[in-house]
């Protein structure tokens, strides 16, 4: 097998991935192929961060146009990305994979708090680490959370994969994105403000 083109990588999902086929919410079936995917990818040694978005349960945008408080609609979303990623991490050791999630907000009874340093030791120890509940803050996208977690956590790539049950997870992170494949977005603005070489590919 060919050298993965990556080290470390952040995949960003969207939450519509454990869909399946409902319209709303979690299906397992789902959740255990994205899973497959993860893992297929991680046994090659990569090191892996995921962060999961919420579309499938809740948006805060949504929940704001419908009338409820932004700030109070973002931190329902945040709490919509925990129940995605419990669901990922279920998917994921059920198949074997040593996973860690972490949060932006406290909830010891669910989650470790993010903690770079600690996430950067789970991945060298080949754990899937899993980071939930965006930024934190309200007003932030968890596409904004992935990119900050990708340049705190030094990885070589973030690659946000909105319909991911595909080879396109394990092709791409093993052999690198090209321009014939994946639509490629260059270098995070985030990135370049920092002098950093974390690329973004979407798909």
């Amino acid at each position: 097998m060919s050298k993965p083109a990556y080290k470390r990588v952040l995949l960003k999902l969207g939450g519509e991935s454990l869909l399946g086929n409902r319209e709303y919410g979690i299906d397992p079936t789902a959740a255990h192929e994205v899973a497959i995917e993860i893992k297929s990818v991680h046994e090659t040694g990569i090191q892996m961060a995921v962060v999961i978005g919420a579309g499938n349960i809740f948006r805060g945008l949504a929940g704001a146009a419908n009338g409820i408080e932004r700030s109070t609609a973002d931190y329902m979303g945040m709490l919509a990305t925990v129940m995605n990623s419990l669901a990922l991490q279920d998917a994921l050791e059920k198949l074997g994979v040593d996973t860690r999630l972490q949060t932006s907000l406290e909830m010891p009874a669910v989650a470790e708090p993010f903690i770079r340093r600690r996430a950067l030791r789970h991945m060298h120890k080949g754990r899937v680490v899993i980071l939930a509940a965006g930024t934190g803050d309200p007003y932030f996208t968890t596409d904004t959370g992935a990119a900050l977690r990708a340049l705190e956590l030094n990885c070589d790539c973030l690659m946000k994969a909105t319909a991911p049950r595909s080879q396109k997870i394990r092709n791409s992170l093993l052999y690198g994105c090209s321009q014939e494949s994946f639509r490629s977005y260059g270098h995070l603005s985030l990135c370049l403000v920092h002098g950093q070489q974390t690329s973004y590919y979407g798909f």
